[in-house]
């Protein structure tokens, strides 16, 4: 009879031990497929100017050094050196965020110092001389730098999609999503 209770006993304690608690609640919870949203992250100018260029620093070089901001305008300030002289670079854009979480930075103006460039040529020159992120993409014909914002990864299958891009009320939005 002893042997019996102690049969039971164990029994039953090992059947409570291999449940898990929860398990109704497991059953529930689905592992999701695909790409999901998993946060909106809101920022304002200057905070999204500190990320940026931050962000940039990585991608200095001898040649050619520069920064991001954003005003009235989103524009990108460089200098580069040709024959020893440091030539500053101005480029001015209108930023649109794309459906697939890119941004498409629309070129309104290319300057050297204040001598205005044709910004295709421009645009075609930068393409050809200097080493780009491999998120950034330039196509001269239609005037527009493009970030492939989805291509930089932010941490294990995480990465950032533009949502809402508006200088004029200084509202930036952008969703964390996850693999």
């Amino acid at each position: 009879m002893l042997l019996a209770v102690n049969i039971a006993v164990v029994g039953v304690i090992g059947y409570r031990i291999t449940r898990h608690r929860d398990q109704q609640l497991l059953d529930k919870v689905s592992v999701i497929k695909g790409v999901n949203k998993v946060a909106d992250l809101s920022t304002n100018t200057e905070q999204l100017n500190t990320v940026m260029n931050k962000y940039l620093n990585e991608f200095q070089g001898n040649q050619m050094t520069y920064k991001f901001y954003l005003s009235d305008k989103a524009v990108l300030e460089g200098s580069y050196k040709l024959f020893g002289t440091k030539i500053p670079l101005y480029l001015y854009f209108e930023p649109y965020a794309l459906n697939d979480g890119s941004i498409n930075l629309q070129v309104t103006s290319i300057s050297i110092g204040t001598l205005s460039l044709p910004a295709k040529t421009a645009l075609s020159y930068i393409k050809g001389a200097y080493k780009l992120p491999p998120f950034v993409n330039i196509n001269a014909n239609k005037q527009e730098v493009l970030i492939d914002l989805p291509q930089i990864a932010i941490g294990k299958d995480t990465f950032l999609q533009a949502g809402k891009l508006d200088i004029k009320s200084d509202q930036f939005v952008f969703h964390v999503m996850q693999k």
